[in-house]
């Protein structure tokens, strides 16, 4: 048991390290497609009755991934600046109705940005648009999900805060949070596109 514990923290270390890498020396520009390589990992650390190999499997990922996790990367950050600066126009300008606007909008982006890369590492789909459609209807049906995933987000900050050496492992462990938290979010599309035991997929496309 204690083995097994270690070597899920070495690997979760191990991933965390690749991250770093894989997104800072793409001058954040990589920032998706290592997210998205990060969580298809951080899966494969949750089945205990399989080895995983990090290194070979975040590689894989990566490869697979590049030119779409890229432009849903490009597409959230532009989505992302003007609801920020519409949150600060509302503040100071003080209208309620716009700054109630911009946080619900917020609250939409955050959700989609933490909800798509998992998504994108665990199922195909054919369009962005439809990746989008799905992402923001699953977010929207598990609320309490959602509250899950921001407190794992918030304690993930909070040892950052505590010590600045813990982010050796925030991100790593961010990922087997969520990942952990999206499983049974994740159970029946999985079953309806025909997951056998092993949690091998086939080639079917994701619909909600």
């Amino acid at each position: 048991m204690i083995k097994e514990l270690f070597k899920k923290f070495t690997d979760i270390v191990y991933l965390n390290i690749l991250w770093l890498l894989a997104s800072f020396l793409g001058l954040l520009i990589t920032f998706g497609v290592s997210t998205t390589a990060m969580f298809r990992v951080a899966f494969q650390i949750l089945k205990s009755k399989e080895p995983t190999s990090v290194f070979p499997l975040f590689i894989q990922s990566f490869k697979e991934n590049v030119k779409e996790s890229t432009l849903v990367w490009i597409i959230l950050v532009v989505l992302g600046v003007p609801i920020y600066m519409m949150y600060h126009y509302a503040i100071n300008t003080d209208s309620a109705m716009l700054a109630v606007f911009a946080v619900v909008s917020f609250y939409e982006w955050m959700m989609i940005t933490i909800y798509i890369f998992p998504v994108m590492a665990t199922f195909q789909t054919k369009h962005l648009g439809q990746l989008f459609k799905n992402v923001l209807l699953m977010a929207n049906m598990n609320m309490w999900t959602n509250i899950k995933l921001l407190g794992s987000f918030a304690f993930v900050l909070l040892l950052m805060f505590i010590h600045s050496s813990l982010f050796i492992i925030a991100v790593g462990l961010y990922g087997v949070l969520v990942s952990y938290h999206l499983q049974k979010v994740f159970h029946p599309y999985k079953l309806a596109l025909g997951v056998d035991e092993e949690g091998n997929e086939d080639d079917e496309i994701l619909k909600l």
